[in-house]
């Protein structure tokens, strides 16, 4: 019997995927958790963290179907569009008790209530959740991250900047690469798998995204986030 190692190293990266994938939503889930046990918020923020805790739930339970389904079965094509005002207010309040761990601020700035984009909403919500979590996990303490979603006549813009610590411009190439850490990370210890962005990127690339990167040492980081806007004759 002839193993193929080509196999055997690809099937242990998906793994490393998929468990990447499964652990936003977890810890989104148990940082609401831990605020309801707190009990220092009104009846308001109350219902809202159990709204959030249900969609983190429910997109818990997407994430297994799709790695229980067949990866060759393609996506109804009545899913493949989401408005991505609604997305991106959802995950970055999901996103909000890791941030509040380090004292971090999350500003958000979306000037219309219906852009819509052709891609699916578990997609969409990968590449934003791994963009604002390394947003937060590469920031200062007291750091500030700013949201902006703007559009143009054939394009919306998903910028996401942050005060964090910034990248190197010699490895703003590499830092898409799968599996692939910062020198900075190294340095300060912090943890990380180095495939977040290379999910971000896949996805957006699958769906006519494009994701581009600037930045700074010690001053922060901006990403832009960029797709085709649906037409009104296509919403």
């Amino acid at each position: 019997m002839q193993i193929n190692m080509n196999d055997n190293i690809n099937e242990k990266s998906n793994i490393r995927e998929i468990v990447h994938d499964l652990k936003l939503p977890i810890t989104s889930i148990m940082g609401f958790t831990e605020l309801l046990k707190k009990g220092s918020y009104d009846e308001k923020s109350k219902d809202e963290f159990f709204d959030i805790i249900t969609s983190e739930s429910q997109r818990l339970l997407k994430l297994i179907d799709e790695i229980l389904k067949h990866p060759e079965i393609n996506e109804e094509e009545n899913q493949n569009k989401c408005n991505i005002t609604i997305q991106v207010n959802k995950y970055a309040k999901a996103m909000s008790p890791l941030a509040s761990k380090k004292n971090i601020d999350i500003s958000l700035n979306i000037n219309s209530n219906n852009i819509y984009v052709s891609i699916p909403e578990n997609k969409i919500s990968r590449i934003l959740t791994n963009i604002i979590e390394n947003a937060i996990k590469y920031n200062k303490e007291r750091g500030k991250i700013f949201i902006d979603v703007t559009e143009n006549e054939d394009r919306v813009n998903i910028i996401i900047k942050d005060t964090g610590i910034g990248i190197a411009q010699h490895e703003l190439d590499k830092i898409f690469l799968k599996n692939y850490r910062s020198e900075a990370c190294k340095e300060l210890n912090i943890s990380g798998s180095g495939l977040g962005l290379s999910i971000a990127k896949k996805f957006a690339e699958d769906y006519g995204g494009t994701i581009k990167v600037t930045s700074k040492l010690g001053l922060g980081t901006e990403f832009i986030v960029s797709f085709p806007k649906m037409k009104m004759d296509e919403k």
